[in-house]
């Protein structure tokens, strides 16, 4: 587990912004027993990426876990709180008598991605499996898993399975289907259970929040926790206003580009803002031209209104403004990877970057001489080694780089986890999930799984995609302002426990809560949460697969049910430890 690397990365916060209150309690010998989760991945693809993806998941959602060999699986304790992983097409190589002896006596088993093996049929709830199926599109969810997963139709693309065509036996219990494919079910076998996942596609970051909660179905009771984060970029603003006005804005509210950002868009923004708890975060671009011809004091007398009005607009919300760029070209040199159909000019040298960054930050510092730039967003999300190293250079006091959260790396996709970059650990990586106005069910899909995960929304849009009739299509600003007045309703609505600030403030925030210790025992009971340098509040997320939990407020804070399935329940924790008591269901 990466514990011990976010503890080492964050020995004493020095992040600016608001400070994060924690909690902490002397950890007591409690009676019980504790999650146990054993992981095996093999030497493919397949394997290690289904399964380091569910790592990773685990690390973000502080739940332990420990790698074992082939040998070690052969004597693990029947338990149901001792869950094995496995992944990949590597059956035969497992130990299958140990390990359906294993779940027989009342262990749990977790296969994280799909194969193909009729010796394993009965432990798995299959009554036949035929080949390997391709190109199998969309998502349907047969119980709730986590609330808010939308269902994804066979025209989707977010996510295409290879999986086995296979014929369920009736003690397996659908989960999640794909055009009448079974993709995740759970098999009851003896005392124990397994979960299996029938498809490829759980090596997709934006299956980690399924893949957890798939996994807290096996135990009686498991606990994750939450960073409880929401955040929200705008990028390219301030920034150059085009002049004039556009066919959609002269046929909606006949408005210069200019008046029309100023007395409808901000306006809206504002307002949406204030309703739906989000705080803006700016990213100032000085221009737009692909060349360097324009000096600091061309920018200082030439970005007077936005600097001024917008910037300030910003301020006053209690947002804060950070650094998209000079201008709009991303910082990479010629023989680092960029995507070509974006056109960019590639920069000469880490020097030239720096000087552009001296220029930009010399607009900044004139018109917000009280503030520094904590925070940069690439522009069109690519960045590489060149161009960290020069943000460092000119902006000492950088703590947080932006890009992406998924992508694709081959077009030069600034790709992230949520952890320090590995060459100047004093920038935090803190990816965008999201973008956009809210008008897919992809985007909304990919947000509700980092929640399901760990608890953040972090999402960015552009001011100027009303005016892109690529990005906007045929809406205008009044479909895209309900679109995205209903996405940020529903999450504020449906995920109290999300807290909009600063990118500033969510920096620090999430780097205590990865730094931050939390110890769960499982009782017949009860369940008895501990913690060292909790956030305070704190939340943690409990599913009870077996009875139900004692819901309203307690000493230690708040239990209240989460979703519809009834076996998940938010917490809320006041108090660095609790006993959180479960319902006598003999009353």
């Amino acid at each position: 587990m990466r514990l011990d690397l976010f503890q080492q990365w964050f020995p004493a916060e020095t992040a600016q912004g608001t400070p994060v209150e924690t909690m902490s309690t002397e950890k007591n010998s409690t009676e019980g027993e504790e999650l146990q989760v054993y992981v095996h991945k093999n030497d493919t693809p397949l394997s290690k990426d289904a399964v380091e993806n569910l790592e990773y998941a685990m690390d973000y959602a502080k739940v332990s876990y420990q790698e074992i060999t082939k040998k070690e699986m052969e004597e693990l304790t029947p338990s149901p709180y001792n869950v094995l992983v496995l992944g990949g097409e590597h059956s035969k190589e497992w130990p299958y008598e140990e390990i359906r002896s294993f779940v027989e006596k009342g262990g749990r088993l977790y296969i994280a991605s799909r194969f193909i093996n009729a010796d394993w049929n009965e432990l798995l709830g299959l009554e036949d499996v035929e080949d390997f199926l391709d190109d199998i599109y969309g998502l349907t969810f047969e119980k709730e898993v986590f609330p808010g997963y939308m269902d994804l139709g066979e025209d989707s693309q977010l996510f295409s399975h290879s999986i086995a065509d296979v014929e369920l036996a009736e003690s397996a219990e659908v989960y999640i289907s794909a055009e009448d494919h079974p993709i995740l079910w759970a098999n009851s076998y003896g005392e124990g259970k397994v979960m299996f996942w029938n498809t490829s596609s759980v090596t997709e970051k934006s299956s980690r929040g399924l893949m957890l909660q798939a996994l807290s179905f096996l135990p009686p009771t498991f606990v994750s926790s939450q960073a409880g984060i929401k955040v929200m970029h705008i990028d390219d603003f301030p920034s150059p206003v085009p002049s004039g006005t556009t066919d959609v804005i002269q046929r909606d509210y006949d408005l210069t580009v200019e008046d029309f950002y100023s007395e409808v868009w901000w306006e809206d923004m504002k307002r949406i803002g204030e309703e739906e708890d989000v705080i803006y975060t700016g990213y100032l671009i000085g221009t737009y031209q692909d060349t360097m011809d324009m000096t600091a004091e061309d920018l200082i007398e030439t970005r007077r209104f936005p600097m001024l009005y917008f910037g300030r607009k910003v301020l006053k919300e209690d947002g804060e403004i950070g650094l998209h760029g000079y201008n709009h070209q991303s910082l990479v040199t010629a023989d680092e990877p960029i995507d070509p159909e974006y056109g960019y000019r590639p920069w000469k040298n880490q020097g030239e970057m720096e000087e552009s960054l001296n220029r930009v930050d010399e607009l900044f510092d004139y018109y917000f001489k009280e503030k520094d730039v904590y925070s940069y967003v690439p522009p069109s999300n690519v960045l590489n080694k060149t161009g960290v190293r020069a943000l460092h250079e000119v902006f000492p006091e950088l703590e947080a780089v932006s890009g992406l959260y998924t992508g694709d790396k081959e077009t030069g996709a600034f790709l992230q986890e949520y952890e320090p970059n590995s060459e100047f650990p004093s920038i935090y990586h803190f990816p965008r999930i999201s973008s956009g106005y809210g008008e897919t069910d992809e985007e909304r899909f990919v947000q509700i799984d980092a929640i399901a995960n760990f608890g953040v929304f972090a999402h960015f849009i552009h001011p100027d995609d009303v005016l892109d009739p690529y990005r906007a299509g045929d809406s205008g600003w009044p479909e895209m302002r309900q679109s995205y007045e209903d996405m940020l309703h529903y999450i504020h609505d449906h995920y109290t426990h999300l807290k909009g600030m600063r990118q500033t403030d969510a920096t620090k925030k999430m780097k205590q809560y990865q730094a931050s210790v939390i110890d769960v025992t499982y009782q017949d009971d009860q369940v008895v949460v501990q913690g060292e340098n909790l956030l305070s509040p704190s939340t943690i997320v409990v599913r009870v697969n077996s009875g139900s939990l004692e819901t309203g407020s307690f000493d230690y804070g708040v239990v209240e049910s989460l979703g519809e399935s009834g076996t998940l329940y938010q917490v809320t924790l006041n108090q660095p430890y609790a006993e959180i008591m479960k319902k006598d269901e003999a009353l």
